[in-house]
């Protein structure tokens, strides 16, 4: 096995940002890498949102990070207008990691040819299946959860990972590619070691614009109580509020049916 990974030609300018910028104030690529996708990731989180924590950088510092943020949006702008979608920061973690760690990890992620493969004998190409719910427990970055849009674009995407820096590049890659779903950073084998979850772009068929809304366990776990069907967060602003209108209707007729002496 090589010693390096050599990412793609398409995102070597901002794998230079990133070392650049780690070498010059001394700092860990793997720590700024993870930064950049916090970073990201809070500028599209909804108000109320708790901060980041632990985030030191000075002013001219969060200058650069938002240089890299532009940076990265111009590359998956390209790139999706090219392939149909695309995992930049996949390449970017394979490369700003050593090669013996992710080894011992067993985190290698799978080829984007590979992915797009998978993901048409799976689902097939027929588009006209309505909205599907596709579920990967070890999502890594995202990478074959996107995949499956290449024929479903309408598919509902739930990426799981153990790996918080995993769980965020795919939150990432959700935003970009104008995906709906959620990510949570939890143990799929105990299912334990919960470390928070992201629903991305509920809101993007009724608003047309991304988001990221963070919850803690206790919500997570009511959210998934709440059993919404995946088809509703493709509904526009009405079928969405006439959906859950009648949805409260039909509880409160079954109460009362339930409650007759």
């Amino acid at each position: 096995m090589s010693s390096k990974y050599e990412a793609p030609q398409e995102v070597r300018e901002l794998e230079r940002q990133i070392r650049d910028f780690s070498c010059r104030h001394g700092l860990d690529t793997r720590n700024v890498f993870r930064d950049l996708l916090l970073y990201i990731v809070h500028n599209f989180s909804l108000p109320g949102t708790p901060p980041a924590k632990h985030w030191s950088y000075t002013p001219e510092q969060n200058r650069a990070f938002y240089e890299m943020f532009t940076a990265w949006v111009g590359i998956m702008k390209r790139q999706i207008a090219r392939h149909g979608f695309y995992d930049a920061f996949g390449d970017l973690f394979m490369a700003l990691n050593p090669q013996r760690e992710l080894q011992r990890q067993g985190q290698f992620l799978t080829p984007t040819d590979v992915a797009r493969v998978c993901q048409e004998i799976v689902m097939g190409k027929d588009e006209n299946k309505g909205v599907q719910s596709v579920y990967d427990p070890a999502a890594g970055s995202g990478r074959m959860l996107i995949a499956s849009r290449t024929y479903h674009p309408r598919s509902y995407l739930v990426g799981w990972d153990i790996d918080y820096t995993c769980c965020l590049m795919c939150v990432c890659n959700f935003l970009m590619n104008s995906c709906v779903g959620e990510v949570a950073c939890i143990n799929t084998i105990s299912m334990d070691d919960f470390r928070g979850a992201w629903l991305v772009n509920e809101a993007y068929y009724r608003t047309g614009m991304p988001s990221v809304r963070w919850l803690d366990e206790q919500e997570y776990v009511r959210f998934r109580r709440a059993d919404i069907p995946p088809y509703v967060f493709f509904l526009d602003s009405k079928g969405y509020d006439d959906y859950f209108r009648w949805r409260e209707t039909w509880w409160r007729i079954s109460a009362l049916c339930h409650n007759r002496p």
